[in-house]
């Protein structure tokens, strides 16, 4: 599994990457490797893509149509609560697409990364049968093997904040705790959406805003599993950050010590018990057929007010 390491994003579209190698469970040495992206994309929050290019498809083929036509239906496949599924064609020919945008996103803002992600990626990847890109609240996939499947051993992004906090033993005992608290949260969260998000007190900055999310089609074991890894992985080379994220696929986390969360999108009970009922009704088509979790509430985490 491949990472691409950038300790912050630079305000200029075009981005200089670095990338690390490894796997899973044990880290090898960093081999840098620069690239430069020469599409300017306008919006400020992108963050990363990556075309394989293990397979391409040519212009005007049937894979090409299907691809067109996969991006043009993927959007009209909302679960309800940002999540996005959808494939087409045979064979070699299938093309399959899933998009995830981040829990607290409301649907217009949810929307319109979906529909930027496909717009560039369509021009970053111009033929590969294969690609991925992540904005700060949306990711876009399509390729022609499975997706829906755990583990995706691809590339992630990991990017931290430069800053070290002042004391990073106490910040740590406030920011392993959330975070754990958090993945039992939303791994438990249902086939709709498994995402959660908290705060807690440090001394000096104050507070640690984080979320973490997985993909909604990961079982209760398999998305506690992917954001066990990925948290574990702030203490090997970024210890201490006042900041930082890594996204897979899979599953995804940030934290940072601001608020950058918009609690009132994060959906309601109100709106579990709706979507619980139509699955129970079957009234609804499968893709929608799921339950939904609630927003965090833990005595040990400090609510904001």
């Amino acid at each position: 599994m491949k990472g691409i390491k950038m300790d912050h994003l630079p305000p200029h579209p075009h981005q200089t990457m670095s990338i690390l190698a490894g796997n899973p469970l044990f880290w090898i040495p960093l081999v840098y490797i620069f690239l430069i992206n020469t599409i300017t994309l306008a919006q400020s929050d992108f963050v990363f893509n990556r075309c394989d290019n293990t397979q391409n498809y040519t212009v005007n083929s049937t894979y090409q149509t299907n691809l067109y036509a996969t991006l043009s239906t993927l959007p009209t496949t909302n679960s309800g609560l940002g999540f996005f599924n959808f494939s087409l064609g045979e064979g070699n020919n299938t093309v399959n697409s899933i998009a995830l945008c981040r829990g607290d996103v409301g649907i217009e803002a949810c929307n319109t990364c979906l529909s930027d992600s496909i717009v560039n990626l369509r021009n970053l990847c111009p033929n590969q049968k294969e690609a991925i890109i992540s904005y700060d609240i949306c990711l876009l996939q399509y390729s022609n093997n499975a997706l829906l499947v755990y583990p995706q051993l691809k590339d992630y992004l990991l990017q931290f904040n430069p800053e070290i906090a002042t004391d990073i033993n106490e910040f740590n005992a406030v920011l392993r705790p959330l975070m754990g608290q958090l993945i039992g949260i939303a791994a438990t969260g249902g086939p709709l959406l498994k995402f959660a998000y908290g705060n807690g007190t440090v001394p000096v900055y104050t507070r640690i805003y984080a979320f973490v999310h997985c993909s909604p089609y990961l079982t209760e074991q398999q998305c506690s599993e992917c954001l066990e890894d990925e948290v574990s992985r702030i203490g090997l080379h970024d210890n201490g950050k006042i900041g930082g994220k890594i996204v897979l696929p899979d599953c995804n986390f940030r934290f940072e010590v601001y608020q950058f969360l918009n609690q009132s999108n994060v959906p309601t009970t109100r709106e579990k018990e709706k979507y619980d009922m139509d699955c129970n009704n079957n009234s609804g088509d499968n893709h929608r057929c799921h339950s939904n979790c609630v927003t965090l509430c833990l005595h040990e985490i400090e609510k904001e007010e």
